[in-house]
């Protein structure tokens, strides 16, 4: 299940759209990021989101 996470109207809830984690992703790769998913039934799930470094430029 995990590898549906992220595509457009995937959703386990009842009442779910299942674009939540969709805008979500597309925000992460729209700023050059990645997500990593770490599940374990029973235990629960981590999500690692990455970022390139950022450095202010000077004006």
């Amino acid at each position: 299940m995990i590898h549906n996470l992220g595509r457009s109207f995937f959703t386990t809830k009842a009442t779910g759209t299942g674009l939540g984690l969709m805008v979500t992703y597309t925000i992460i790769k729209n700023h050059n990021g990645s997500v990593r998913v770490q599940s374990e039934e029973n235990k629960g799930t981590t999500f690692h989101l990455s970022f390139p470094k950022w450095k202010q430029q000077d004006d």
